[in-house]
């Protein structure tokens, strides 16, 4: 699968990398130049693609502190042992493969169920 990223985004941002390299050159010599061309870290398409993904998303690296957590909870859907963790806008379910993001505003209803042995209880939610 290959994704086109756009080139006025990728030109814009060489654009700006020469402008910043042209007045490094000028406020320091050819000398202090070179060492900088080589420490300068390339942008690739794809790195580019995803930080567009994480900001349209919301997903950043900071999501608030954790209010409640439950550990090695057993799931019916999706199957496994999940970890829960709530913060003030969602609850995010953290597994061995895969992650979910559940909103407080999606959640319609919440069902505490006895299972009929009597020890156990059952939790469902309906979602929208």
């Amino acid at each position: 699968m290959r994704f086109h990223v756009p080139n006025n985004e990728l030109d814009a941002f060489y654009a700006e990398k020469e402008k910043i390299k042209a007045e490094a050159k000028a406020e320091a010599g050819d000398d202090a130049n070179e060492e900088a061309e080589s420490s300068d870290d390339d942008i690739t398409a794809s790195k580019l693609f995803n930080d567009r993904i994480i900001e349209k998303a919301n997903i950043g690296q900071y999501a608030g502190a954790v209010i409640a957590s439950i550990q090695e909870l057993p799931m019916q859907i999706p199957r496994g042992n999940y970890s829960l963790d709530f913060y003030s806008n969602f609850a995010k379910l953290h597994g061995k493969t895969h992650d979910y993001k559940l909103m407080h505003k999606d959640v319609n209803k919440i069902f505490l169920l006895p299972k009929p042995d009597g020890v156990h209880m059952v939790m469902l939610m309906q979602l929208d």
